[in-house]
């Protein structure tokens, strides 16, 4: 196990082919500031030979030197290059990180494996329960689909379900324009429809747009699409690339816009774009059948990949301290249901 510099972070974490966003050094030092965490990049190594590599924030408890290790999308353990670890070699680099962050550091640790390397969830449990691990009650499994980029167009027209299809092209013959990239003045204008949406639905995610606007870095690209009909914004989306992967981050559609399937549109231009850069992969960005079904249900209808991401997983300490961890995050809570 070797701590290793931000500067050569891009390149290391850029030879596994399950490198999404969330561990990309951009996204990873803004994430780590947000909270007053400290980020710990990991070089992990079996016999001389890379195998794995990790992006942590460490969240300490105020007066302690110990609190909660978070690898988001992480360990990274599929090499663009090489073979994909078994069972016993993942088990050792499940130890290898409890051993270096909690038997040695102190802290709880939690991790959730990149969606993207499509792992076989009971799999991977099997092999986090041998290498001292537990389900983490307190952080959410990701669930989504991922759309194969290797796919030409025609295919993965083809693949959508019926009524998501007629959509498409009922979108596709309503006039509607396209202006992309990532300007102020894009911003500006998706900004707009996202904030009349959250009034509309009266909510406000963790992690806003103006977060990801503000991040700047070689590892990491976003993208504004904003749909457009007689020159009136009527939708937008925001997707954000690194290495192999886009996905869908932020949505947001007018009445107008649902009326003419602006939606649709938006995310078949999405998929073009990242087609269009040679990307493998795109993910929708996420599902939960529960509190957004009919998201839900939009995202599922385009046939993708399912993504089951293994985890999330917790190992901790011996001791008191996890208990103390546990009372502190539930008061937390409590304070933010309050506001």
């Amino acid at each position: 196990m070797q701590i290793v510099a931000e500067k050569v972070w891009p390149d290391l974490s850029g030879r596994f082919r399950d490198l999404t966003y969330e561990q990309s050094l951009t996204y990873a030092q803004a994430a780590a500031r947000r909270i007053g965490a400290e980020l710990q990049l990991l070089r992990v190594e079996c016999d001389g030979e890379l195998v794995a590599a990790a992006a942590v924030r460490i969240k300490r408890v105020p007066g302690l030197r110990r609190g909660i290790a978070w690898i988001a999308s992480g360990p990274l353990t599929m090499p663009v290059a090489g073979v994909v670890p078994n069972d016993d070699r993942y088990r050792d680099i499940l130890r290898a990180l409890r051993d270096h962050l909690v038997t040695r550091d102190g802290h709880v640790l939690r991790l959730r494996f990149p969606g993207i390397a499509f792992h076989e969830a009971e799999r991977m449990d099997a092999i986090a329960a041998k290498a001292g691990f537990d389900p983490a009650p307190r952080v959410a499994p990701y669930r989504s689909f991922a759309m194969d980029l290797s796919l030409d167009e025609e295919s993965l027209m083809t693949a959508l379900k019926g009524k998501w299809r007629t959509d498409l092209r009922y979108a596709q013959k309503s006039g509607l324009g396209l202006d992309s990239g990532l300007t102020p003045d894009l911003e500006e204008r998706f900004l707009a429809l996202f904030e009349e949406v959250q009034k509309t639905k009266e909510f406000r995610p963790d992690i806003t747009p103006e977060f990801h606007f503000a991040l700047q870095g070689d590892d990491l690209r976003h993208d504004i699409l904003i749909a457009t009909k007689d020159g009136t914004d009527i939708a937008g989306i925001v997707t954000g690339s690194c290495a192999r992967t886009a996905v869908y981050l932020y949505g947001a559609t007018s009445d107008i816009g649902r009326r003419l399937r602006a939606g649709y549109f938006l995310t078949w231009q999405g998929i073009a774009l990242a087609r269009a850069r040679g990307l493998a992969w795109y993910d929708l960005g996420g599902v939960d059948f529960e509190e957004n079904p009919s998201v839900a249900r939009f995202k599922e209808r385009m046939n993708g990949r399912p993504i089951l991401a293994a985890g999330p997983y917790e190992a901790r300490p011996a001791g008191v301290f996890p208990y103390l961890v546990d009372k502190l995050e539930t008061l937390r809570e409590k304070i933010k249901a309050r506001r």
